[in-house]
């Protein structure tokens, strides 16, 4: 009986030992798994679609490559055979591509690095986070300018050339194997031969890339309405297009005669693309301020002047009142019978 007791005892102990250390073994093993699966998953950068393209990506399962559409991970294979593609950024913003190309995305916390080997990409960014195209000759970095969008585009031949165009914001430029660096001013657009400058006029037509979105933004076909509550809600549901109205070609309001208008004259700014510094400020003395202002008489007289009356002199008579004239009654003449009235009335009289 005695050893029974100090068995169960014993038990109990074991019991409550291992009731507390199985939640702390059980928490090591949920933070060791999620580790790992941290390290063997890559993050996940975007969606990508277009014509015909191939994903290849290194899975823990190994390589695994899928066509369109499908996600893009960091360190993802991307190969454009021909077409476009449009890959869809998780941070906000887009990159269209241009076939044929292919590049690799590489994703480091916030930042993004897209190794180009050949072909068109035009990213467009709205996010502030770090973006670099690398090429083997150059390294480009988009530039925000008042922290407005980014929207540049580098194409790389196969056989070495390569162009740039900055529709928003500016990029710079970098050579592999230099340590100085060229800054695309926004609007701009480079060719480059082997890494260098080669001429700041190219044919914009020849650098753009832009992903058709004409099969993006067709609406489904509705259904056939069967009824006149479908043929009713079928109405309703469709949008109606904007009323147009036509406007009416103002003229500017003029400005007010009081106000005097300012002109300022002044030489024309200038910039060179492959100077490191500046160009000089415009000579103050060379710049004139010109006010154009209407003079005006002091007194403007409208209308008719009447003449002064002539002075009257004390020693002249006061003038008569005017005699008014009292029209008279007209007599008129006797009649025929009058006259024969008369006569009888002589006779008899």
């Amino acid at each position: 009986m005695f050893s029974l007791t100090i068995r169960r005892k014993h038990l109990t102990g074991v019991a409550k030992i291992v009731a507390a250390i199985l939640p702390a073994i059980l928490a090591m093993l949920s933070i060791r798994c999620g580790h790992i699966s941290a390290q063997e998953f890559p993050a996940v950068i975007g969606r990508i679609e277009g014509d015909d393209l191939e994903v290849a990506t290194v899975m823990p399962s190994g390589r695994e490559t899928h066509a369109a559409p499908t996600v893009v991970a960091s360190g993802s294979d991307v190969t454009l055979r021909s077409g476009h593609a449009l890959l869809l950024l998780n941070g906000g913003g887009e990159i269209s591509v241009c076939g044929p190309a292919h590049f690799k995305l590489i994703k480091s916390a916030s930042a993004l690095t897209l190794a180009l080997d050949y072909g068109r990409v035009h990213p467009s960014l709205e996010s502030a986070s770090g973006f670099t195209i690398y090429t083997p000759a150059i390294v480009a970095t988009p530039i925000a300018i008042a922290g407005g969008p980014r929207d540049t585009t580098l194409g790389l031949d196969q056989s070495g050339e390569m162009c740039i165009l900055t529709a928003r914001g500016a990029m710079r430029v970098e050579p592999q194997l230099a340590g100085q660096s060229v800054i695309v001013p926004q609007g701009g657009t480079v060719s480059l031969a082997e890494g260098q400058i080669e001429s700041l006029q190219a044919d914009a037509s020849a650098c753009t890339c832009d992903f058709p979105r004409a099969s993006l933004e067709t609406p489904d076909p509705l259904p056939p309405p069967d009824s006149q509550a479908e043929r009713s809600l079928a109405r309703l549901a469709r949008p109606l297009p904007p009323e147009r109205k036509k406007s009416e070609n103002a003229p500017p309001p003029s400005t007010s005669a009081e106000e005097p208008v300012y002109t300022v004259l002044m030489p024309p700014l200038s910039f060179d693309a492959t100077s490191p510094e500046p160009p000089p400020d415009p000579n103050p003395e060379t710049i004139l301020l010109v006010r154009e202002v209407r003079l005006r008489p002091a007194f403007v007289f409208r209308g008719h002047v009447n003449e002064a009356p002539s002075p009257v002199s004390a020693d002249s008579p006061p003038s008569a009142a005017p005699v008014q004239s009292v029209a008279r009654p007209t007599e008129s003449k006797p009649g025929f019978f009058d006259r024969v009235r008369e006569f009888f009335h002589r006779l008899v009289g």
